[in-house]
């Protein structure tokens, strides 16, 4: 299961180095910090740049949540795995895992997508987006990202993500 651990914002890859050196590896399968890839206006040309997708989130999947906790609480620093009020830890459920799973695959990177417009509708044909229109609920041309809307940590979460628009030649 995956679970979702607090830190300040910029010590995301600081937390991950920690619990890579020092949380044993037979306590969870994976730490991931979730990335995007996007088009920004650098100098006057669009060059890609990578972000983080959820600052001040580490995603772990683990087995043991009990022991992983035991052993995250020897790691210098602040972090808190996210938990219910009744002090349960709250894993993803399987709709956000799936979602999150599908956007940065085996990796932690979202690739940029790419669609046309037909009409008044949006068809993805390649990138993570690819079956995921109907998750889109707004696209900024300007900035090339679409912006979607998930239940994530059990409330409504905006995900910004590359999408280039093509014009369809008839």
């Amino acid at each position: 299961m995956w679970y979702v651990i607090w830190t300040f914002s910029g010590k995301e890859e600081r937390l991950r180095s920690a619990v890579e050196k020092n949380v044993p590896s037979d306590a969870y399968n994976r730490c991931a910090i979730p990335k995007r890839k996007i088009k920004k206006r650098i100098r006057g040309k669009w060059e890609s740049v990578e972000q983080r997708l959820f600052p001040s989130y580490v995603f772990v999947e683990t087995e043991d949540i009990g022991r992983f906790n035991d052993e995250l609480r020897k790691i210098h620093g602040f972090s808190v795995i996210l938990h219910n009020e009744d002090d349960y830890y709250c894993p993803l459920s399987r709709d956000e895992e799936h979602f999150l799973l599908s956007l940065i695959g085996l990796g932690e990177t979202v690739e940029e997508s790419i669609g046309i417009k037909e009409g008044s509708e949006i068809v993805v044909i390649s990138g993570p987006l690819v079956g995921m229109e109907g998750q889109i609920r707004k696209i900024d041309r300007h900035k090339r990202i679409a912006i979607l809307e998930m239940e994530l940590f059990s409330r409504k979460a905006e995900v910004k993500v590359s999408l280039e628009l093509l014009d369809k030649k008839i």
